[in-house]
């Protein structure tokens, strides 16, 4: 049986855009020392998009795919150690969702 991968995808709203790239300056300065790990534990692919579409808001987008569930149980140590040891000071509100992919059409290799 196939495993299926696991999608995150969770949004950030921020109280302004100066709060939003602050965000964005501050992951730019940690994130070789994360991803790596991240990645040694399963974590396929991550995007981060700015949400265009909702005027007056300032949100981030971030997209997280697993190679499966035990994977995205392996980096959640992980995102937790990033929280931990990157304490901001910011008001963020943050949304999860997670999906398991059911069908998937990648149409850069055709």
């Amino acid at each position: 049986m196939k495993k299926s991968k696991l999608i995150n995808y969770t949004t950030q709203d921020f109280v302004s855009e100066k709060e939003l790239e602050l965000k964005l300056f501050r992951w730019n300065n940690v994130k070789d020392k994360y991803l790596p790990k991240l990645k040694a534990n399963g974590i396929l692919r991550m995007v981060t998009t700015k949400v265009w579409n909702k005027e007056g808001v300032s949100r981030l987008g971030h997209l997280f795919e697993y190679e499966d569930d035990k994977a995205y149980q392996k980096c959640q140590p992980i995102f937790q150690e990033i929280e931990r040891n990157e304490k901001e000071d910011q008001l963020i509100k943050v949304f999860g969702n997670r999906g398991v992919v059911l069908e998937e059409y990648d149409f850069r290799n055709d």
